[in-house]
C-alpha cells in the first residue's frame, strides 16, 4: 500500500553514479526543497528497510527492559574508545520550553568529544556498559556507523549543489553526531495541557535522518502554515535541516517547526518508535554564512563556533537533573 504526503520523495540512488550531471541534477532538486520545506524524504540511501525494521525491534526489547537496568544508563557509559551512551527517561526533556515535558524516554549513542556529553552526568570517565546491555548498544552503534556514512553523502550533496568542493561540509562534520532512539509509551492518562508527545521544536545543527514505525504522528509546520502529515514511507529516510544550516545559509534553506502528537483515535494506547541520526558540525567549526547561499552578500548572523552554539540549545532543552 503506498503512503502520501506533500513532502517529496527523492530518490537518491543515482547520487553514486559517475555521471556528474546526474549527481549535480540531485544535489540541486535536495537544493530547492530544503530551501521550500526544509524536509525530504531519500529513497536508495543504501539502507534496506529491513535492517530499519530490526534496529526497531532491538529498540522495543532495549525499552521494554527493567527500568533499573535503564536508569543505571542515566549517566555516560562508554561503548569503545570513540563513542559513549546514556539513558535519557521520560520527563527530562522538553522541545518547545513553554509546554509541560515530552511523553518520551531515549537512548542516545554519541561520540565522546561531542557537545551532548554535557547533557550527561558523570560519575567516572570510565564507566562501560554492562554486560547485559552490550548486546543492545553493538547494534545500535553499527547503525550509528551506516547512518553517518549516508550523511556524508547528503553533506556532499549539499556542497555541490552550492557549487563548493564536495567534501566542503564532511571535512566540517564527523566528531558530533549522534544516534538516538526513541520510545513513546502508550498514553494511559489525561495529557496535561499543552504537553505532546514531542512538541514543536527545530532541531539543532545541519541535518537530522529520521526512521519512523508505522504508527504515525509527525508533523511539519509548512510555509503556509498548514501541519503536514509525515508518515513512515518503507525505503527511505526522512532529512530535515537543522537551525544551524538554516544559519550557515543564509536562511536559504528552512529549519522546520515539527512536533509529533498524542493520537486521538486507538493508537493512542500502543508505543511509538522513532530513530533519529543528528548531524551535527564539529565543535570548532566556524559557521559563517556560505559563499553561493541566497543573499550571501548580507550576511544575517554574526560567526558562531557550533559546540557553543549547540551546547546553549541542547541545555535549552533540559528540564532537571533528578
Amino acid at each position: 500500500m503506498s503512503v502520501e504526503s506533500e513532502i517529496p520523495v527523492i530518490d537518491f540512488a543515482g547520487f553514486s553514479a559517475k555521471s556528474s550531471s546526474r549527481k549535480s541534477e540531485i544535489a540541486l532538486r535536495i537544493r530547492d526543497v530544503s530551501a521550500k520545506l526544509g524536509f525530504i524524504y531519500l529513497s536508495g540511501t543504501g539502507i534496506s528497510q529491513e535492517y530499519v525494521d530490526r534496529m526497531f525491534a532491538q529498540s522495543s526489547a532495549f525499552f521494554n527492559l527493567p527500568e533499573a537496568q535503564k536508569d543505571a544508563l542515566f549517566e555516560a557509559h562508554r561503548v569503545n574508545a570513540d563513542l559513549e551512551c546514556g539513558y535519557v527517561p521520560r520527563g527530562r526533556e522538553h522541545e518547545d520550553a513553554q509546554a509541560p515535558s515530552d511523553i518520551k524516554e531515549a537512548f542516545d549513542i554519541f561520540q565522546r568529544e561531542g557537545y551532548i556529553r554535557v547533557a550527561f552526568p558523570r560519575t567516572t570517565d570510565d564507566a562501560s556498559v554492562p554486560e547485559t546491555i552490550m548486546p543492545f548498544v553493538e547494534a545500535f552503534g553499527s547503525f550509528h556507523t551506516l547512518c553517518a556514512s549516508v550523511a556524508n553523502d547528503v553533506l556532499r550533496a549539499f556542497a555541490i549543489g552550492f557549487e563548493l568542493p564536495e567534501t566542503y561540509f564532511v571535512t566540517r562534520h564527523g566528531k558530533n553526531s549522534t544516534l538516538r532512539l526513541l520510545h513513546y509509551p502508550p498514553v494511559t492518562t489525561a495529557a496535561l495541557d499543552g504537553q505532546m508527545r514531542v512538541g514543536s521544536h527545530t532541531d539543532f545543527g545541519t541535518m537530522t535522518l529520521l526512521f519512523q514505525d508505522p504508527s504515525g504522528g509527525l508533523e511539519v509546520l509548512s510555509a503556509d502554515g498548514r501541519w503536514l502529515r509525515a508518515p513512515s514511507i518503507p525505503g527511505t529516510v526522512l532529512i530535515n535541516i537543522g537551525d544551524l544550516m538554516q544559519q550557515w545559509t543564509n536562511l536559504e534553506f528552512r529549519s522546520t517547526q515539527h512536533r509529533v502528537a498524542i493520537p486521538t483515535d486507538a493508537s493512542i494506547g500502543r508505543s511509538r518508535f522513532s530513530i533519529a541520526f543528528f548531524c551535527e558540525p564539529n565543535n570548532e567549526t566556524e559557521v559563517a554564512c556560505l559563499r553561493g547561499a541566497n543573499n550571501s552578500e548580507r550576511p544575517l548572523f554574526e560567526p558562531v563556533f557550533a559546540g557553543d552554539y549547540l551546547r546553549g540549545r541542547l541545555n535549552s532543552t533540559l528540564i532537571a537533573r533528578a
